[in-house]
């Protein structure tokens, strides 16, 4: 049975998105996180977009990402936008943990370690899971373990770990559909959010179907290929100037890294130093 969110306060809230009539996903997180050692809930997906406030017009997303949107991509935008506002609306921690509902997850993993790092650090968004590679650099140990920076987008939203602060940066951001929900989190200067990651992850997508077919892509006609290759071109310099301005913090972390640290324990609550 899964744990529910209680008054007493918790270091992170931890929500699993996860369609309501996906039972046999739902029976497999449940198993897995019988073992966390924090309170957890299930958050209801949605199908289509449900949650309004992102402004959504479909030329306008055709010029910046080259496509629409399936409907349960939006669907995707909208649970995530929703469970990012509920976190600031209702939410009693100072960090919110969104699992979506077809990953494997260490749950020996020391969450409240990483959280005391985030607050020491001032680390408003960090990923637990990247799909793809992506060129990035490394700061720190994080036990035996690395803190590394993405430098571009590994692609993905199975789980990632936002701050309070976080959280009202990623919605001031997401004010318009402009891509998939887990690039568009991931465009960090308009965000202000530095993509920061645990690597190795300690989670892991399971092989399963998807539940989020995309939209197949049409070819576009000269004046939108134009148009779109016009804004692709800003966004990859706006990515480049924000790398650049990003290089005088990683320097920083790097002269306050952390040591490497073996783990001899099962206690996953101690800080890493």
């Amino acid at each position: 049975m899964r744990m529910e969110p209680h008054s007493e306060r918790q270091p992170v809230e931890v929500a699993v998105i996860s369609l309501k009539g996906a039972a046999p996903r739902r029976r497999l997180m449940e198993e897995q996180f019988t073992r966390l050692p924090l309170p957890w809930h299930f958050f209801d997906a949605h199908g289509s977009l449900v949650n309004l406030a992102p402004r959504y017009d479909p030329a306008t997303l055709y010029h910046k990402f080259g496509r629409t949107l399936s409907v349960p991509e939006l669907g995707c935008w909208s649970s995530h936008y929703t469970v990012i506002e509920e976190f600031l609306q209702r939410g009693s921690s100072d960090y919110l943990l969104v699992f979506e509902d077809d990953v494997i997850f260490d749950t020996a993993f020391a969450l409240p370690a990483l959280v005391d790092l985030c607050r020491a650090r001032g680390i408003h968004y960090m990923r637990l899971f990247g799909m793809y590679y992506a060129d990035a650099v490394r700061l720190s140990f994080f036990f035996d373990r690395s803190i590394i920076r993405y430098k571009s987008s590994p692609a993905g939203a199975q789980s990632y770990i936002l701050s309070r602060t976080g959280a009202e940066r990623m919605l001031a951001a997401l004010g318009e559909i402009e891509a998939t929900i887990d690039l568009a989190m991931d465009h960090f200067w308009k965000t202000g959010l530095p993509i920061y990651a645990v690597f190795p992850f300690p989670v892991i997508e399971r092989y399963s179907p998807s539940s989020v077919p995309m939209q197949a892509a049409t070819p576009l006609d000269r004046m939108n290929e134009a148009i779109w290759t016009a804004n692709r071109v800003c966004s990859r310099l706006s990515k480049l100037r924000e790398n650049v301005s990003l290089a005088a913090s990683d320097r920083k972390f790097r002269r306050e890294a952390l040591r490497f640290q073996q783990i001899l324990t099962e206690d996953n609550s101690g800080a890493a130093s």
